[in-house]
């Protein structure tokens, strides 16, 4: 059983990656339309603090942006041990998860560094993660209902 559960954690970690570096620069091409000025913004300026040159900036949130998929991917595996309850499951899937966002956040500048933008950006996490959280419980619901009717 903990093998299987290991090769679920290892298979869901290497999609996770893809996922959130698709995702992450995603985001950033977005964001630079956004700007309206023609130009690719791959990072935030406060990342070049801890580099001093862009390519190592781009290299570090490249790969938290990928951190972050393998952890929202791999700790999907939470909700499939039947002996925690729901609330116990998603307990500890927030923790793990809003930790690994705010320290990638935090390191790629996605934020500034006062208490009232931390405060702000985990009000938004919870208020995102709440959206999509009752997204899939409804999503599981139906599904379930749907198999219960075809019993």
């Amino acid at each position: 059983m903990r093998n299987e559960t290991g090769k679920k954690i290892a298979q869901r970690a290497v999609l996770g990656f893809i996922y959130g570096v698709f995702i992450g620069q995603t985001i950033l091409i977005l964001e630079s339309l956004f700007k309206g000025d023609g130009n690719f913004y791959p990072i935030m300026s406060n990342i070049l603090n801890i580099t001093d040159s862009k390519i190592g900036a781009v290299i570090i949130q490249y790969f938290l942006t990928g951190l972050i998929g393998v952890s929202f991917a791999a700790t999907t595996v939470i909700f499939e041990t039947d002996s925690w309850s729901i609330t116990q499951q998603t307990v500890i899937h927030f923790i793990i998860n809003s930790i690994v966002m705010f320290l990638a956040g935090f390191i790629c500048g996605w934020f500034p560094h006062t208490v009232k933008s931390t405060l702000i950006w985990f009000a938004i996490f919870i208020l995102v993660y709440t959206i999509i959280w009752l997204c899939f419980t409804f999503y599981y619901k139906a599904k379930v209902k749907q198999i219960n009717e075809k019993l």
